[in-house]
């Protein structure tokens, strides 16, 4: 089943990768519901009997005890698989939504996810960029004539091209600092804005979360500030651990012309 998919990622070099912590007894429910069995997944070393016993998928661990946080376990995962083009997805993404017609439509077909990831990789591949993903926003807010965004970041649903940059050792808005490296060097980001996938947020039990401390996060707020300057705006969301993050980098290119 899902030979053609299948031929597809080989021929355009893409490994598709669920990165999972702690989160065995939802996982199940949430992504391995959206895509095959087929699919790596990659958990700590320490709960992989855990993992085993819920999924079939082919399983790639790491010592979680030295790897901590998602910066360290997202340069894991592009150090430990050679294909040029590697897909992260997280473990708590629920549907898979389609925002292009009259009314948004949730997939629910795992060929035609894969497929639509697949042609979304490719198209950033085409492009030369390092990052791409889909929208993060609520589908109500969907603006059909900007169907492609090209200077944000994005997150659940991570696609990195090459190896040129790495992630930052932290368990806070690596993601956040990724897009603003590539936005640095390549001078743009694709993010696939027709579909998006819904997930839960930081409030989830395991991942990320069983690293962030009030301390931590707010010296990670210091450091990217301090990094990024006025490119990164971060503001307090609606959980102590969870804080909403924007970048401001426009496109030299948005001009009005009369």
């Amino acid at each position: 089943m899902y030979s053609t998919e299948k031929n597809y990622l080989k021929k355009y070099d893409i490994r598709l990768v669920i990165i999972s912590r702690g989160r065995h007894q939802s996982i199940s429910e949430n992504t391995l519901e959206l895509l095959p069995e087929w699919v790596d997944l990659v958990v700590p070393e320490e709960q992989k009997e855990d993992y085993q016993s819920v999924c079939n998928n082919p399983v790639t661990t790491y010592d979680g005890n030295k790897i901590k946080g998602l910066g360290m376990t997202r340069n894991f995962v592009l150090d430990t698989f050679e294909e040029n083009t590697v897909i992260m997805f997280d473990d708590d993404l629920m549907f898979f939504y389609s925002l292009t017609g009259e009314l948004s439509r949730r997939i629910e077909d795992k060929g035609e996810i894969l497929q639509t990831i697949i042609n979304t990789a490719v198209m950033s591949q085409d492009l030369g960029v390092s990052m791409f993903g889909f929208s993060q926003k609520d589908i109500r807010m969907f603006n059909a004539t900007e169907p492609f965004i090209l200077n944000t970041w994005t997150g659940g649903v991570i696609g990195v091209n090459g190896r040129r940059f790495r992630f930052r050792d932290d368990a806070f808005k690596v993601d956040v600092d990724f897009a603003l490296q590539c936005l640095l060097v390549d001078r743009i980001t694709f993010v696939d804005n027709r579909f998006t996938f819904a997930q839960r947020r930081d409030n989830n039990k395991g991942g990320s979360s069983e690293f962030r401390t009030e301390d931590t996060m707010q010296e990670s707020v210091i450091s990217l500030r301090r990094k990024w300057g006025s490119a990164i705006k971060i503001k307090e969301g609606a959980y102590k651990d969870n804080m909403s993050t924007t970048i401001n980098v426009p496109r030299k290119q948005a001009i009005v012309y009369d």
